[in-house]
């Protein structure tokens, strides 16, 4: 190394792609590649839309999502998305019955109703939270009948 007043020269080190750090070594793919042997499954298509937990999460926001997603291609296809599209509508329905039965009872149907609405906006919750694991959760009462709608093609 050559010597200069502020102490020994500084080199900058090699690029990776240049010769002097040697062959390149074939465990290490270059960015962006497909590791070594894995190939996507026969029939695999990639595709712009959603994966489908997010489809399946998204059913939930309220009931325009799953309504479309029960009409939009490649979605109405999935059975899970289905399904989650299904309890979604089943829940609002469920919401919105509670809601004109106990509506007219006065201060105990108002009780009701918010205790009512309080429950459904939990398991709204649980259903959200399992939808994006991909979970198949099924809330009590709606979920069997979501079952049955989403296994009708």
């Amino acid at each position: 190394m050559n010597e200069t007043p502020n102490g020994p020269e500084q080199v900058p080190p090699a690029a990776p792609n240049d010769p002097a750090w040697g062959p390149t070594n074939p465990n290490n793919p270059p960015p962006g590649s497909a590791p070594p042997g894995q190939y996507p499954p026969p029939g695999y298509t990639q595709s712009a839309g959603l994966s489908t937990n997010v489809a399946a999460t998204l059913a939930y926001i309220t009931f325009i999502p799953a309504v479309i997603f029960l009409v939009i291609d490649p979605y109405k296809r999935d059975s899970y998305i289905r399904f989650h599209a299904w309890q979604c509508i089943s829940l609002t329905l469920v919401d919105v019955a509670g809601g004109l039965v106990f509506g007219f009872m006065g201060s105990i149907g108002l009780m009701v109703r918010s205790l009512l609405g309080l429950v459904l906006f939990v398991f709204w919750l649980i259903a959200i939270i399992q939808a994006s694991k991909g979970v198949r959760y099924h809330v009590p009462l709606v979920g069997d009948l979501a079952e049955t709608l989403a296994a009708k093609v």
